[in-house]
């Protein structure tokens, strides 16, 4: 079944499309509904509650874990909050880090390990009950066995060489080579637990208790942090309504692409994006110039502009707007504060008027190219993606759990959204106005 053509794949799911949809539909009034009900993490919350608070950590009653009215499950506010309420404090005493604070992360993992070790002896054994990293699937889970033929795992295959594709499994090799110094063992299941965990929930200070409940969204955080020697606060930077999820950010800054935040996290974020990749043309010109990013800007009244990356670079907002090669001044209200989508548009209006125009003109090919590269175009990934979760939704109402169908929606979705992005840099490329520079070459 999994190694069908995408061919068959798209005549098939052209007669299934409408099919599929009614199911979703149908399928999302019902399942969050009894999921609500029978969620091991909201009827085990009440619990973790009273563990928190009695190893001195603060928490607002209106503060719970549930699903929103999407049917996402979060950290949810049940009544309304005004903006500068203290959301919830996690004393320096409850957060599991190592001796140094976290910093070093082998030591952090081992930390993790010999605390779950400890089992009901940890002071954290209330804390890891309520965890479900085993849960989660992510890409460095994925089949990455030599199958017949020279193939990977599907998943692996679906990505069609688009970036993580290499570099899927970065985390579990870093832990082996470098924590685990290179041994032949297999990861235990209590280190690829401790793993899992570090990997989507600790910080740069360790482990934070409630803090790590909290899902990202760039586009809608509604939260800021106060952070101490006496521990880590998080406050409502906004109003927050009932019924409205209370997010985090795991991409601050334009640190982390989007790319990244699906290698660690596994899915796709929701708007803003940064998108990145590279070509062999920007790779020559990073071995003759290692400033070669910072001259992607004209002049501008002597002001010197930081590029965010030195790779090829979009920073989406919208399915129609976009910013081309951004810089560290523009990405820098990501996951801090919100801008609306007109005071977007105008920011992204004048960062392209320093945007070099022969720039624009090798990223618009560059993406072009490599969008004609790939085997299947976004036309096709829409219908493949719809029979593929039709498939995936007939396996999960059977009761049978099938992780490479899974891995593999993951993985279509992933490459959907990229694909969108680098046709998107195609678009604005051709309609925006950028810095003429033709006079200069």
């Amino acid at each position: 079944e999994y190694m069908r053509t995408h061919e068959d794949i798209i005549s098939k799911s052209t007669m299934m499309l409408t099919r599929s949809l009614i199911l979703t539909l149908a399928a999302v009034g019902t399942t969050t509904i009894a999921t609500s009900q029978s969620d091991d993490l909201i009827s085990k919350f009440p619990s973790l509650v009273t563990w928190f608070r009695s190893h001195g950590g603060i928490i607002d009653d209106r503060v719970k874990i549930g699903y929103d009215e999407k049917g996402i499950r979060g950290t949810i506010a049940t009544d309304f909050i005004p903006a500068d309420t203290l959301l919830m404090h996690a004393p320096s005493s409850i957060m599991l880090n190592s001796d140094d604070g976290g910093r070093d992360q082998c030591n952090q993992i081992a930390k993790v390990v010999e605390e779950l070790n400890k089992g009901e002896a940890s002071k954290w054994h209330e804390y890891f009950s309520f965890d479900d990293s085993l849960g989660s699937r992510i890409p460095s889970q994925w089949d990455d066995r030599a199958h017949p033929e020279g193939r990977t795992g599907r998943a692996m295959m679906e990505l069609q060489g688009l970036p993580p594709s290499g570099e899927t499994h970065r985390h579990i090799n870093w832990y082996k080579a470098y924590c685990l110094e290179g041994r032949d063992e297999e990861v235990s299941e209590v280190e690829w637990r401790a793993l899992l965990i570090a990997m989507t929930r600790s910080s740069d200070r360790g482990l934070i208790p409630m803090y790590d409940l909290m899902n990202h969204h760039n586009g809608l955080i509604n939260t800021r942090l106060a952070v101490d020697d006496a521990g880590f606060s998080v406050i409502a930077a906004t109003d927050i309504a009932a019924n409205e999820q209370i997010y985090n950010t795991y991409a601050r800054s334009g640190w982390e692409s989007s790319v990244d935040v699906f290698t660690t996290y596994g899915f796709v974020e929701d708007y803003p994006q940064i998108w990145r990749w590279a070509d062999e043309n920007l790779e020559r010109l990073a071995m003759e110039d290692k400033r070669h990013a910072h001259r992607r800007y004209g002049s501008s009244e002597g002001r010197v502009f930081e590029p965010n990356s030195n790779h090829y670079e979009v920073l989406v907002l919208s399915p129609t707007l976009a910013a081309l090669s951004p810089t560290k001044e523009l990405v820098a209200p990501l996951g801090n504060w919100k801008h609306t989508m007109e005071e977007w548009e105008q920011l992204i209006a004048n960062h392209h008027t320093t945007l070099r125009a022969s720039h624009v003109s090798e990223m618009r090919e560059s993406a072009l190219a490599l969008l004609e590269s790939l085997p299947t175009t976004i036309e096709e990934d829409e219908k493949i993606i719809q029979f593929e979760k039709s498939g995936l939704e007939r396996v999960t109402k059977a009761g049978r759990i099938h992780t490479s169908k899974a891995d593999s929606v993951q993985a279509i979705e992933y490459r959907l959204a990229f694909k969108k992005a680098l046709k998107l840099v195609a678009d604005v490329a051709e309609r925006e106005r950028f810095y003429d520079d033709s006079e200069e070459l």
